[in-house]
């Protein structure tokens, strides 16, 4: 079975090396647009959605084959958080995080055809990031200056000096990164009725 990555996040791309899996990227081709009227649940599925589909259009006439869809944001006092553009805009942001519980949501949808018949599903998976309440100005200035928070939402990442930042992390891990591991094998399982380990290898 084909199985496309449809992100062009390098952090996803490694994951899924990491991991062993075969598969091919392809960057979706639409624009993540943050709409302040939506829930944050209800824009990860969007965003998700969207990407998704921008890429399955590529492969629809293949018998066999899965995309893979994500998205990620951020919330802090009911605020929603994408990406930030600047070194000054993540500045800011980093600034709101400072003692509080920051949600992390990821949105992930799996469609493709399987034996010729189109399968989807999406799932929103949530972690929370508990931030230290003692960090300074020039301790963000400092983790900024490593340029790790670039194309995160939120700017946030855990995989480098940025978890020093943190006191605790509730959830999984895995989602914070970018890819809820555990519930993607379970949708896998339920799209396929096949193990992962048979999927994701040649």
């Amino acid at each position: 079975m084909k199985i496309i990555l449809a992100s062009g996040s390098p952090t996803r791309k490694d994951m899924l090396t990491k991991m062993g899996m075969q598969f091919t990227v392809v960057k979706p081709d639409c624009e993540e647009k943050v709409e302040n009227s939506q829930t944050m649940e209800s824009q990860v599925k969007r965003l998700a959605k969207e990407k998704t589909a921008s890429v399955y259009n590529k492969f629809s006439q293949e018998k066999d084959v899965l995309i893979l869809g994500f998205d990620s944001l951020v919330e802090v006092d009911n605020q929603i958080l994408g990406k930030p553009k600047t070194k000054k805009e993540a500045f800011e942001m980093f600034q709101k995080f400072v003692g509080k519980k920051v949600g992390t949501f990821t949105g992930m949808t799996v469609a493709g055809n399987v034996n010729g018949k189109y399968v989807e599903k999406t799932i929103v998976e949530k972690s929370w990031l508990v931030f230290r309440s003692d960090i300074t100005n020039c301790q963000i200035r400092l983790f900024l200056d490593f340029d790790q928070w670039q194309g995160k939402a939120g700017g946030i990442t855990i995989e480098g000096i940025g978890a020093f930042l943190l006191a605790d992390i509730e959830g999984d891990y895995q989602n914070v990164l970018g890819i809820p591991v555990i519930k993607m094998g379970e949708v896998i399982r339920e799209l396929t009725g096949k193990s992962p380990l048979k999927v994701f290898t040649k």
